[in-house]
């Protein structure tokens, strides 16, 4: 019963142990990093519940109530991307990327690189034009991701002009590695479960 109870945390704890492996920094950022979080999270989240997502990204701001905020506010591009994984779904795939098209647009800094929005179309058009798969589902959630944590950065004052335009030709590549990662840590997760189940049946 105890190995039970104790093999349904693997997977969180493999989630949050990729929080700790950065993947690539945030152009714009001096400090800033993606970490393989960004996989991990919203795989962890379709293999188990939105609720293990919520539980990893309170559990890092646990010290501090500004902390929690901060994190919190971060960790919105997960969640997205988390209820995109897991289904097919119009308010997360085709409504909030219009939002953040519409919010990116209204700043000054985004009504000069207002093309670098489009690509959150891209979650739109998987949504009426492409089959109900997984791989279709990581895609979808790696640029939603995408579309929140740029409005995010955009409106905190991060990134340049300069760096939005540098970013255009390596956003693609980026996130198709993204959601190649997500569907990884999602096999992971279903490995480590197949083994603990054949573990409890012998």
């Amino acid at each position: 019963m105890i190995y039970k109870i104790f093999s349904k945390f693997i997977p969180l704890c493999i989630a949050m142990l990729a929080t700790f492996i950065p993947f690539s920094m945030i152009i714009g950022s001096k400090a800033a990093w993606f970490s393989c979080s960004s996989m991990s999270l919203p795989a962890l989240g379709y293999h188990a519940s939105l609720l293990y997502v919520i539980l990893s990204i309170f559990t890092k701001g646990l010290l501090s109530f500004h902390a929690i905020i901060f994190i919190a506010m971060h960790r919105l591009p997960h969640l997205a991307a988390t209820s995109a994984l897991r289904k097919k779904n119009w308010i997360i795939s085709v409504a909030l990327p219009v939002v953040a098209m519409i919010l990116f647009c209204m700043h000054t800094v985004g009504q000069t690189v207002f093309y670098y929005s489009w690509y959150w179309f891209i979650p739109m058009i998987i949504y009426y034009f492409v089959p109900d798969t997984l791989p279709s589902r990581a895609v979808c959630a790696s640029f939603v991701a995408h579309a929140v944590g740029s409005v995010i950065w955009l409106y905190r004052g991060h990134v340049p002009v300069q760096a939005w335009t540098l970013l255009m030709p390596i956003v693609p590549l980026e996130r198709m590695i993204i959601a190649a990662g997500m569907l990884s840590f999602v096999y992971i997760f279903q490995a480590v479960s197949s083994l603990q189940a054949d573990k409890v049946s012998a």
